[in-house]
């Protein structure tokens, strides 16, 4: 009879351990050797065609997995480095902000998480900006929501600490996301942007159109400027012409690069002025309601109530 053997098991790492051990690798090495570039896309006065600032974004090595921001945060999350992965972004930006001497203001990416973070009260980016000659009231905190804000005293708490410094603030993606509305009621923020689902397309879709008056009539209530991101063709920036938005980001009007414009294309400015004329926007509101009230018969004949209120 053979004796008994106790089993052993042999566990054999699998693909996908062995990715994430090269990923944090490769990602200690981007932060100890600073591998990452910024890159600034305008924001635009839609009335004067001025550029007024810049939002600062942030990319890894060009042949590397992580080059992409949403890639590089993701890995940074999973491996526990967050905090130092966005410490290294807003310096980099700064850094290369201060460098270029852009005109106009810097919007300068912050997750609500960070804002909370004890070296961030203390002065930690304040510290930074003092070394490299920026003034606070340069700087607008933009607070980019990767997760949901439950600590919402703690969040106004640490606005006034950064407003008390000279910072202003902006949200990002304002109608995506957790609880963005929430959080602009709550901060009473300078600036929102309003997230680009409803900018492209605008000048097809009466809904999306009417949301972002909505969005303007609130910010118009509550002193906020609104900014439309995501602006990608000549139609949508004219269909904007008629809402009220005074700001506007996204490729049409400059795409982010690492030497950006400092003044829109004339072309550019030419559609800013026709989507000024007040000739333009009658004809446009006109054709966006000729639009909708087709849909709304469409759904009415199909069975279906058209949508009250837009």
């Amino acid at each position: 009879m053979t004796p008994h053997r106790s089993a052993r098991i042999h566990y054999l790492p699998t693909r996908t351990d062995e990715q994430d051990h090269h990923q944090r690798l490769e990602l200690l090495e981007i932060l100890a050797r600073r591998q990452l570039s910024a890159l600034f896309q305008p924001i635009v006065d839609l009335r004067s065609g001025a550029i007024i600032a810049y939002e600062g974004l942030i990319r890894g090595p060009s042949d590397s997995a992580l080059h992409a921001p949403l890639q590089l945060f993701k890995v940074a999350r999973a491996c526990g480095l967050s905090v130092e992965v966005e410490h290294l972004c807003r310096r980099v930006v700064l850094e290369r902000y201060a460098e270029l001497q852009l005109p106009g203001k810097l919007f300068l990416n912050v997750s609500p998480d960070m804002l909370l973070q004890r070296d961030a009260r203390h002065g930690e980016t304040l510290g930074i900006i003092q070394q490299l000659g920026i003034a606070p009231e340069q700087v607008i905190i933009e607070l980019t929501e990767n997760q949901p804000t439950y600590d919402y005293a703690a969040m106004r708490e640490a606005v006034r600490h950064y407003r008390a410094m000279g910072f202003q603030i902006a949200i990002d993606d304002l109608g995506e996301g957790f609880a963005s509305l929430r959080l602009w009621s709550e901060l009473l923020p300078e600036f929102v942007k309003i997230d680009m689902h409803f900018i492209q397309g605008i000048h097809q879709d009466p809904v999306k159109l009417q949301f972002v008056r909505s969005i303007q009539g609130i910010a118009e209530k509550s002193a906020t400027r609104v900014i439309a991101e995501g602006i990608e063709t000549a139609d949508e920036l004219l269909a904007l012409g008629e809402t009220g938005v005074a700001l506007g980001q996204g490729y049409h009007l400059g795409r982010p690069a690492s030497q950006p414009l400092r003044a829109i294309p004339s072309q550019v400015r030419r559609q800013l002025d026709r989507a000024q004329s007040a000739d333009y926007r009658a004809r446009s509101a006109g054709a966006i309601q000729y639009r909708w009230c087709d849909a709304a018969g469409a759904r009415t004949l199909a069975g279906v109530p058209p949508a009250l209120g837009i």
